[in-house]
């Protein structure tokens, strides 16, 4: 098919970012390149950018439009890296703990959060069952097709209430993919409404469907966004990130 018109999004977004895609990739266990950690956005250390790209206060807000929970309550950050969002999360009095697969950027855990920042599998946690309130979860994409069933089980195991979905899709913007080489290391490419089935046959279900909470939670997205391109293609998509426990 030579027409972009006659292709999926998927299929046009990975022959324009074709250059992004294998770099990182080291085999199929998930775990991601030393080097992407060393080379996370424009050749800077995960470290060095982490400030400019996580924003606790917006995954609160969100968490507190789509289940109108406050702090405190317990969250799992899947894909932790050296665990420095627990420390955002503790400042809003959120108990965060982290999974994270790779050692290099998992031995660089800060010594006050390595009691909660555990090196580990997202296909089999070491956590019991209905361990957090909330799952953060960036790390699915990264895994090899046939294990995101298996994953998304175990986020539903060790969960209470419900899942914010923060993984790379293939009908994000297109300056955001660019912009922060969202391609690299990734093993699954699918949309969001793609990830949004993967969660709905392993037992969750959409937290949004009210228009007004999806308003809110756009007016979240708009006022957290300090960049000129939004991070979602558009609001209707941001339904396929919130997923609740039944």
């Amino acid at each position: 098919m030579d027409d972009d018109g006659s292709q999926s999004i998927t299929e046009v977004r990975k022959r324009k970012f074709a250059y992004q895609i294998g770099k990182d990739v080291t085999d199929r266990n998930g775990a991601v390149a030393d080097s992407y950690f060393e080379n996370y956005s424009g050749n800077r250390r995960y470290e060095d950018i982490f400030q400019a790209a996580f924003n606790s206060k917006y995954l609160v807000d969100l968490i507190n439009a789509v289940w109108g929970a406050q702090a405190p309550y317990k969250l799992l950050d899947c894909g932790s890296a050296n665990g420095l969002t627990l420390k955002q999360f503790d400042r809003l009095g959120v108990e965060a703990w982290g999974i994270e697969n790779n050692a290099y950027i998992h031995s660089k855990t800060p010594v006050e959060w390595r009691r909660r920042n555990l090196l580990g599998d997202v296909r089999k946690m070491p956590f019991t069952d209905g361990s957090f309130d909330f799952i953060y979860e960036t790390s699915l994409p990264y895994l090899p097709e046939e294990e995101i069933d298996q994953a998304i089980k175990e986020m539903f195991r060790v969960c209470r209430a419900g899942i914010v979905f923060h993984g790379t899709a293939t009908d994000m913007t297109e300056e955001v993919i660019e912009d922060y080489e969202l391609f690299a290391g990734l093993q699954t490419f699918w949309t969001f409404a793609e990830w949004s089935d993967a969660f709905v046959r392993n037992g969750f279900q959409f937290a949004v469907s009210d228009s007004s909470l999806l308003d809110e939670i756009w007016r979240i997205e708009q006022e957290a966004d300090a960049d000129d391109w939004n991070w979602y293609p558009n609001k209707e998509s941001m339904r396929f990130s919130f997923f609740s426990k039944r």
